[in-house]
């Protein structure tokens, strides 16, 4: 198939649902951290624990915030510009 083409678990999830008489084409919201748990706000959150307590780790801002270790680390690294 193209490039462009769905993926076979894609199309078997999709011909599921239409057994089950769901035509919905929209998204069902999913639990979890929204996919733009990376934002303006939670940028400034980083940004303020770290200048409030340097050696914070990932694990505390991640309970502290609600947010996955992989947002914090692109935040830090790619918003922030941080390194060690």
């Amino acid at each position: 198939m193209g490039e462009q083409a769905p993926s076979d678990h894609t199309v078997f999830n999709w011909f599921r649902e239409f057994e089950r008489d769901n035509f919905s084409v929209q998204d069902a919201p999913r639990s979890g951290s929204p996919s733009t748990s990376v934002n303006e706000q939670t940028i400034d959150a980083v940004r303020k624990i770290i200048e409030d307590e340097p050696h914070s780790t990932y694990q505390q801002i991640e309970n502290i915030l609600g947010i996955s270790s992989t947002a914090i680390n692109s935040i830090i690294h790619d918003y922030l510009n941080l390194r060690k």
